[in-house]
């Protein structure tokens, strides 16, 4: 079994975030549910336009499989003990690249000040 991740960097404007995620995000809603994504759009209060780009690798060999959490936790792990692990353990498949507009008024249906009472 070979698992399909994404190392993804999302920048939301003078905000940086940098994640793994189980498969190949391709719009926003592939995002959704991954806690650093998640905290970091709820710290955004205007409409802000949010780029993501994402590096598709493969680890392991056989029938691949979208990585769970767990097995994120993992490759987290084994990148953070060898830095050279995505270069010599992994295959790089694929770069996708995607924007979304975040409203936060358009999501929640009113305005941000009013969300917060």
């Amino acid at each position: 079994m070979a698992l399909l991740f994404s190392a993804v960097t999302v920048t939301a404007g003078e905000d940086e975030i940098e994640l793994l995620v189980g498969g190949i995000p391709r719009e926003y809603d592939d995002l959704e549910g991954w806690s650093e994504f998640d905290d970091l759009m709820c710290f955004i209060s205007e409409e802000t336009e949010v780029s993501v780009r994402a590096e598709a690798y493969l680890y392991g060999e056989g029938e691949s499989m979208r990585a769970s959490p767990e097995e994120i936790d993992d490759l987290m792990q084994r990148m953070k003990d060898d830095t050279g692990f995505l270069n010599r353990c992994c295959s790089n498949l694929e770069s996708v690249n995607f924007t979304f507009i975040w409203s936060p008024e358009e999501l929640f249906d009113m305005p941000f000040g009013q969300m917060l009472m």
